[in-house]
């Protein structure tokens, strides 16, 4: 029998399973059929890597979505599931800190109103519909690198499922200021903070999953479409955040 490498470990062995580190000998390319067929999957196992995933895409996303599309996924979590949970915290924890900021304003003699509507009670769903449209577009500008399509969802997959903290700190930051008692619109504020945040992210993630190793001079091209790719990608989460009234969703009466 043939000796096979973990992609995981580099461990060299026979069988099914690494003796190492455990990961299944046979690591599928990332395409629509396996991405399609993992979703039932990543929903119905959940194990303990979901604290390894949240840390490494918080400090080091780029290096860790690489890691992953080469094969090192033994300790992540799966991407679907993923996006869900940060998903259903993230919904928790805003509902929880409305219900937070109508009880400070009630104590005053203050009556607040939320605005109607699926996408201002639900935020994280927006950023969840947004993966396949920036997949599009993150594919179409990097189309003459490594990565195809279904890669491209995968990795804005992760990715969405982090900016889902961006929408918690919005939040407690209206809390903040409901707190102080500032007289300023949350608007104002929120949607600069998550922006700046999110172009930031974003540039630091593609960066290190493009890059073709470690160049000793500085990437302009590389720079220039990341540039290019961040503020088209902010225009649009902003357009559409203010349209689906994500952001200020309360008023004072």
């Amino acid at each position: 029998m043939a000796t096979i490498n973990c992609k995981n470990c580099e461990t060299n062995f026979q069988g099914n399973f690494c003796p190492n580190c455990g990961q299944s000998a046979k690591i599928h390319a990332i395409n629509a059929a396996t991405f399609l067929h993992d979703i039932p999957h990543d929903i119905l196992h959940i194990d303990k890597g979901f604290p390894y995933t949240f840390v490494q895409m918080l400090l080091r996303p780029g290096l860790t979505l690489k890691a992953y599309l080469e094969g090192k996924r033994i300790k992540h979590f799966r991407p679907f599931a993923y996006v869900v949970i940060m998903s259903a915290i993230s919904s928790f924890l805003i509902h929880w800190n409305r219900e937070l900021i109508t009880h400070i304003y009630k104590e005053r003699g203050v009556a607040i109103v939320f605005r109607e509507g699926f996408f201002v009670k639900y935020q994280s769903a927006f950023i969840f519909l947004m993966i396949p449209l920036v997949s599009v577009f993150t594919w179409l500008v990097f189309r003459k690198k490594t990565y195809h399509f279904w890669e491209h969802v995968l990795i804005n997959t992760y990715m969405a499922a982090q900016l889902n903290l961006l929408l918690i700190l919005m939040e407690l930051f209206s809390l903040v200021m409901a707190l102080i008692e500032v007289n300023i619109r949350a608007e104002f504020l929120q949607l600069p903070f998550f922006i700046a945040v999110f172009m930031t992210y974003y540039s630091f993630t593609f960066s290190a999953l493009m890059m073709d190793g470690y160049k000793k001079k500085f990437d302009w091209k590389l720079f220039w479409l990341l540039t290019a790719m961040c503020f088209f990608l902010g225009t649009l989460y902003a357009t559409g955040m203010i349209t689906a009234g994500v952001t200020a969703s309360w008023r004072v009466k």
